[in-house]
C-alpha cells in the first residue's frame, strides 16, 4: 500500500466513521433507554436535609465578623505567634501536601479526556537452520482515543475537581483550628503568668499576717495555734508555686511547637495582661455558615465528588467506544526504508458489559449511598455548627454576669477581711479564724476571677471560630500567598 493510497483510504474511512458513531450512538441511546439504563443527575446545590432555622436565639447589633480575628483583639504578640504559626506548622504544611496530591490526581482524570499518542519501533534479523536470515523493521505511531459517550470520562475529572477542592478547604478549616489553638495556649501563657504576680503579692500578704500573729504570740495577746493556722496558710500558697510554673512551661513548649520551633528554643514573650475584647461581631443567619465555614465547604465537595462517581458508576454500566489511529511502516530492509512500507489504520473497539450478575448495579448502589452517608454528615456538622454559635454567643452573655457577680463578691470579701483585720488587732476578735478564713476566700476569688476572665476572651475565639469565614487563612503553597484554590460552583446542575 503506497502512502498516497492510504491517505485516500484514511480520508474515506473518517468520513464514514462520523456519520456511523453519531447513528451509532442513537441507536444505543434507544436500546439503553428500552432497558431501563438512565444517566444520572449530579446535584451541585445540595442542602442540608434539616433547617437551621431562620435566626439565631440572639441577635447581636456588633461589626462584622473579622476574617483574621485574631487582629481585632489588638495584641500584636498573638497576631504575630498567629501568622507565623500559618507559616510553618508542620500539621499544615502536610495539608499543604495532601494539595498537591489532590492536584496531581485531577491531572490524571483530566488526561483521559484527550487523545494518547504513543510511538513504538522495533527491528530484528533471524537466522534460519539453513543459514539464511531475514530482517524486518516496524515501526510507527498511534493515537489512541475514548469516546466520552455517556460523560463517564468527565464525571472522574469532576469528581477529582472536587477533591481537590474538599483537600483546600480542609487546609483552611486546619488553619481555622490552628488560629485557635495558638490564642488559647497564648492566652493560657498570660493567665499562668498573672497568676503567678498575683500569687506572689498573696504571699507577700500571708507573711505581713504571719509577722504580725507571730509579735502577737511573743507579747501573749495570741495563742500558738494562730500562729502554725497562719503558717500552715503561708505554706499552701508557696505551694500553687510549682504547678503554676509547670503549667506556664507546658504551655510555653505547646506554643513553641504550634510554631514548628523546638521546645529547646526560647519562650516567645507574652503581654503583661489579657486582651480587651472588641464588640461582640455580628452573627448573621444559620445559612450562611454554609458558605462561612470551611469544614462544612469541605463536606459539601465531599458529597458532590461522591456524586460525580454515582454518575461514572452509571456510565461504567454503558458500552464504550474506543477509536484508534496508526501510522507506521513495516518492511524487510534494514537499510533503505520505502514508501512501501508505510501505512495506515484506523481502529474503532466498542466493548460493552452483556452479563456481570449485578456487579456494577451493586457498584452504583454502593456510591449512592456514599452519597446519601454524606448528606447526612452534612447535615449533622451543620446542626453542630449552629450549636456551637449559639453555645458560645449564651456563654459570653452568662460569663459576663458571673464576672459581674464575682467582682461584687471580691469587694464583699475584701472589706470583710479589712474588719475582721481590725477587730483581730484591737482584740475585739479573740479567734484567728475569721481572718484567716476572710484571706483564705479573698485570695481563692482573686485567682478564680482572673480565670474566669481568660475564659471570656476564650468564649470569644470560640464564636469567632464557629462563625468561620468566607475567606482563606492561608496559601494553599508557602511560596503562593495569593492563592486561594478553586471555588466549587455551588450554584449548577451538571449531568453527567
Amino acid at each position: 500500500m503506497g502512502f498516497g493510497t492510504g491517505s485516500v483510504l484514511f480520508r474515506k474511512t473518517v468520513y464514514l466513521k462520523r456519520g456511523f458513531v453519531g447513528a451509532f450512538r442513537c441507536a444505543l441511546l434507544v436500546v439503553c433507554a428500552a432497558a431501563g439504563c438512565t444517566l444520572h443527575t449530579v446535584n451541585e446545590t445540595a442542602t442540608p436535609t434539616v433547617s437551621g432555622g431562620k435566626a439565631f436565639t440572639i441577635s447581636t447589633e456588633g461589626v462584622e465578623a473579622p476574617n483574621r480575628w485574631w487582629r481585632s483583639l489588638g495584641d500584636p504578640k498573638l497576631s504575630a505567634l498567629v501568622e507565623k504559626a500559618l507559616s510553618n506548622n508542620l500539621e499544615l504544611q502536610q495539608a499543604r501536601l495532601r494539595i498537591e496530591q489532590a492536584e496531581s490526581l485531577e491531572k490524571q482524570a483530566a488526561a483521559g479526556l484527550f487523545p494518547a499518542l504513543d510511538a513504538d519501533g522495533d527491528a530484528r534479523r533471524t537466522w534460519s537452520d539453513a543459514g539464511t536470515y531475514g530482517d524486518r523493521v516496524t515501526g510507527g505511531l498511534t493515537l489512541s482515543w475514548e469516546a466520552d459517550l455517556w460523560r463517564r470520562l468527565t464525571s472522574i475529572r469532576q469528581a477529582a475537581e472536587f477533591d481537590n477542592a474538599a483537600a483546600r478547604e480542609d487546609l483552611q478549616a486546619a488553619a481555622l483550628l490552628l488560629a485557635g489553638e495558638v490564642a488559647e495556649t497564648y492566652l493560657g501563657v498570660i493567665e499562668e503568668k498573672l497568676q503567678l504576680a498575683l500569687l506572689g503579692r498573696q504571699i507577700e500578704v500571708s507573711k505581713t499576717l504571719l509577722e504580725l500573729i507571730e509579735l502577737r504570740f511573743s507579747v501573749g495577746e495570741s495563742d500558738i495555734v494562730d500562729v502554725y493556722q497562719q503558717r500552715q496558710q503561708l505554706a499552701s500558697a508557696q505551694a500553687q508555686l510549682p504547678l503554676i510554673h509547670a503549667r506556664r512551661r507546658v504551655l510555653a513548649n505547646r506554643l513553641k511547637i504550634l510554631v514548628a520551633r523546638s521546645p529547646a528554643d526560647p519562650a516567645a514573650e507574652a503581654a503583661d495582661d489579657l486582651p480587651k475584647l472588641p464588640e461582640p461581631p455580628k452573627v448573621g443567619v444559620p445559612s450562611a455558615l454554609l458558605t462561612n465555614r470551611p469544614d462544612l465547604r469541605r463536606i459539601r465537595c465531599e458529597l458532590i465528588a461522591a456524586d460525580h462517581r454515582v454518575a461514572e458508576a452509571v456510565a461504567d454500566r454503558l458500552p464504550r467506544l474506543q477509536l484508534g489511529l496508526e501510522r507506521g511502516y513495516d518492511g524487510a530492509n534494514f537499510r533503505r526504508l520505502t514508501s512501501d512500507g508505510l501505512f495506515t489504520s484506523l481502529m474503532g473497539d466498542l466493548a460493552g458489559p452483556v452479563v456481570d450478575w449485578g456487579l456494577r448495579k451493586a457498584e452504583v448502589e454502593r456510591r449512592r449511598a456514599i452519597v446519601e452517608e454524606n448528606l447526612l454528615e452534612l447535615s449533622e456538622a451543620y446542626l453542630t455548627a449552629i450549636g456551637e454559635v449559639e453555645d458560645a454567643m449564651w456563654r459570653e452573655r452568662r460569663q459576663r454576669e458571673l464576672i459581674k457577680a464575682l467582682q461584687k463578691e471580691l469587694d464583699f470579701a475584701t472589706r470583710n477581711l479589712k474588719e475582721t483585720r481590725i477587730r483581730f488587732s484591737r482584740a475585739a476578735l479573740t479567734d484567728y479564724l475569721p481572718v484567716l478564713a476572710a484571706v483564705q476566700s479573698l485570695q481563692a476569688l482573686e485567682r478564680n476571677l482572673l480565670t474566669r476572665r481568660r475564659e471570656l476572651v476564650s468564649i470569644r475565639i470560640l464564636l469567632y471560630r464557629a462563625l468561620g469565614g468566607a475567606q482563606p487563612w492561608t496559601s494553599a503553597k508557602p511560596s503562593d500567598q495569593d492563592r486561594s484554590g478553586p471555588r466549587p460552583g455551588f450554584g449548577r446542575r451538571n449531568k453527567s
